[in-house]
């Protein structure tokens, strides 16, 4: 039924067999969110509000569903991160534009840049250096060897071993014998 709803909403949201409609596309999305606690439709939601996409932009209630999707789901955290990341270099960029800096500012122009998709290629950069400093720290801290194995008992002999010695005992009691 969750997936149902996230699909519903992104066919609204992509115009998928239909027009794009992003007020019912946040329909289902909170309906998926709420209902059945999905963090994709937590995230979905954020990134509607981050972009005033069917719903009022509020960079509050951004945070609030991106949190939400970081505690709903480990796998959500690397992606909540880069989210949050980014938002916070964009509101930062606006605070200094706001701050009438906008000649530093104006030099960093992204949508000139970069072109409309600059946050991709932001994100990328990101997902990038954060592999590396994964990587660092991995060849910084080598996993553990695996501990020996406990003592136990010691293994119970194959079939074969044990018939051994009763066939050597056998001729050793017929030469007694004779």
């Amino acid at each position: 039924y969750t997936v149902a709803r996230i699909k519903l909403g992104d066919y609204h949201f992509y115009g998928y067999g239909t027009d794009v409609d992003y007020e019912t596309a946040v329909i289902h999305y909170r309906l998926a969110s709420e209902q059945q606690h999905s963090t994709q439709a937590m995230f979905n939601l954020g990134y509607m509000h981050e972009k005033g996409l069917g719903i009022k932009q509020d960079i509050h209630l951004v945070k609030r569903f991106y949190d939400m999707a970081a505690e709903a789901s480990p796998e959500a955290q690397v992606p909540v991160f880069l989210a949050l990341w980014k938002l916070g270099l964009v509101y930062t960029l606006q605070y200094l534009h706001d701050l009438n800096m906008s000649e530093v500012v104006s030099q960093v122009d992204l949508d000139q840049l970069l072109g409309p998709e600059w946050d991709l290629y932001l994100m990328t950069v990101i997902a990038l250096l954060l592999g590396t400093v994964i990587a660092y720290r991995q060849r910084q801290h080598p996993a553990m060897p695996p501990p020996p194995p406990a003592p136990g008992p010691a293994p119970a002999r194959p079939p074969q071993e044990q018939a051994q010695p009763e066939a050597q005992a056998q001729p050793q009691a017929k030469e007694a014998q004779q």
